[in-house]
């Protein structure tokens, strides 16, 4: 048994380990994008960094300073939780002050790094801000770095549909709660939480006020219903709860989100999104219903399943090419194409540029809006196939590695086609970093649903199922 722990905490280590290297890799070009490098002597460059100052913030400059802090979150967390050691509160502390040793100096070469790329400000604020960020990633750790390797441990062992949904609950709800809170240009203040209403960001009543109707607003509404549909799917896949009890707690959930944005200063909080999200939550639940019935269903004999499996094989043809139409149909809206030379040219020249240049150029909700934006609508293409090629691969004996290749194929051609078509398109920007996102989000969703739905398929030994406190039957009710 301690064998067995033992190799549960190194592989939780080695996942906090690729973790922290990712993630450092990603801040320190991310601070260092465009690459617009300029060489100085190093004793003039050493001269421009100690006149470093800080910089007064209004409230145009909170988002980044809120930026910064969050930017060493994640990187104290993971760096700590990596050398974290298995006992001994004195060793505990002294690897903690090694760790914001560690993040500040790194923040302080950081920003020397910055007066070789002059596109980059170089500012006190950006270190005091890091080291705060860096501080409460360790009080992070410190107050629940067992519990997330717990929860690592667990996600490891996940066998059954209902410890799965619940831990990509988890996950997308994060993401989805994260997201919702950017820019990040925080307010508590009275004069301004009264100025917000004033300028008609509070909005108690649905569609109240709203925009004549037009294709921008109907995709406003349909996405804001749809992102609520993967929680409400998840939600009920893992708790069993009815679907109006699953829209209820998606309402709530809503709700709750609105309040937060509240504080946020550029965020509207409008009544008309819980409605929304009421809409995609009653979808998803009702799929998550029809999915577990699906599961549960026994064909009562093969020939009925040679039957079915034509038509099973039709409609995933039909799903796949119209979630690629909408992909087209999005990304090329509003399909004003031209064809000039010199327009097409200077298209062209934007397929250049540095990874992540562009989204430098504009603010940090912009550019993590745009990152969900790619990924998010490749998943479900991911997805699809991941589905199509788990039935090819059982009906056919061409090799697995056939089908994984003319997958992922499709996923990148997919992205590379939308991209080209934006060079023809007036007020679209081709670039290089939004086919590398369109094709992680593909590859994620096409990688990720496969592993699941093996680990799904294979039985529950002792060992994965020991973290359970009650068995499934208790925890999660068949659903209704």
């Amino acid at each position: 048994m301690a064998t067995l722990v033992s190799g549960r905490a190194d592989g939780t280590r080695k996942l906090l380990a690729i973790a922290l290297l990712a993630y450092a890799a990603f801040a320190i070009y991310g601070s260092l994008v465009p690459l617009n490098f300029q060489a100085l002597p190093l004793a003039t460059a050493w001269d421009e960094f100690r006149a470093i100052r800080y910089l007064k913030l209004g409230i145009g400059s909170r988002a980044d300073w809120v930026a910064n802090i969050l930017l060493f979150v994640p990187l104290a967390f993971f760096a700590l939780g990596t050398f974290w050691p298995s006992r001994g509160r004195l060793r505990r502390l002294l690897v903690s002050a090694g760790m914001l040793a560690g993040c500040a100096g790194l923040s302080i070469a950081i920003e020397f790094t910055q007066v070789f790329f002059p596109a980059r400000t170089v500012s006190l604020n950006d270190i005091f801000a890091e080291c705060i960020g860096a501080s409460l990633g360790v009080a992070a750790w410190w107050a629940f770095g067992d519990r997330f390797k717990a929860w690592l441990q667990r996600w490891r062992q996940i066998n059954d549909q209902g410890g799965a949904a619940l831990h990509l609950l988890h996950v997308y709800l994060f993401v989805l709660f994260g997201y919702s809170v950017l820019p990040l240009d925080l307010t508590i203040s009275p004069a301004e939480l009264f100025q917000k209403w004033r300028l008609g960001r509070v909005r108690l009543v649905p569609f109240l006020g709203a925009e004549p109707f037009s294709v921008e607003l109907a995709y406003e509404l349909l996405t804001d219903a749809a992102i609520w549909v993967p929680a409400a799917f998840l939600w009920r896949l893992a708790t069993g709860h009815s679907a109006r009890r699953t829209v209820l707690f998606t309402a709530v959930a809503a709700f709750v989100l609105e309040c937060l944005q509240l504080f946020v200063w550029s965020r509207v909080s409008d009544a008309t999104d819980v409605v929304t999200a009421m809409l995609g939550a009653a979808v998803g639940a009702a799929i998550a219903g029809a999915f577990a019935h699906r599961r549960h269903t026994v064909h009562s004999s093969h020939q009925e399943d040679q039957a079915v499996l034509g038509w099973k094989a039709m409609l995933w043809g039909v799903a796949l090419l119209s979630w690629t139409a909408v992909l087209v149909a999005v990304f090329w809206y509003p399909y004003d194409f031209r064809t000039d030379w010199g327009f097409v040219h200077a298209q062209v020249a934007k397929l250049k540029r540095v990874p992540f240049a562009l989204y430098y150029s504009g603010t940090e909700f912009r550019a993590v809006t745009e990152v969900l934006h790619k990924v998010g609508f490749f998943l479900p293409l991911g997805i699809l196939l991941a589905i199509g090629t788990r039935h090819l691969m059982k009906a056919t004996h061409v090799a697995h590695a056939v089908w994984h290749s003319l997958a992922l194929c499709f996923v990148a051609s997919a992205a590379a086609g939308i991209e080209l078509g934006q060079v023809f398109l007036p007020n679209k920007h081709p670039d290089v970093t939004d086919w590398t996102l369109a094709c992680l989000g593909g590859i994620a969703g096409y990688i990720g649903s496969l592993r699941l739905a093996a680990r799904l398929a294979s039985p529950p030994t002792r060992t994965q199922t020991a973290w359970r406190r009650k068995p499934a039957s208790e925890d999660r009710p068949v659903l209704s």
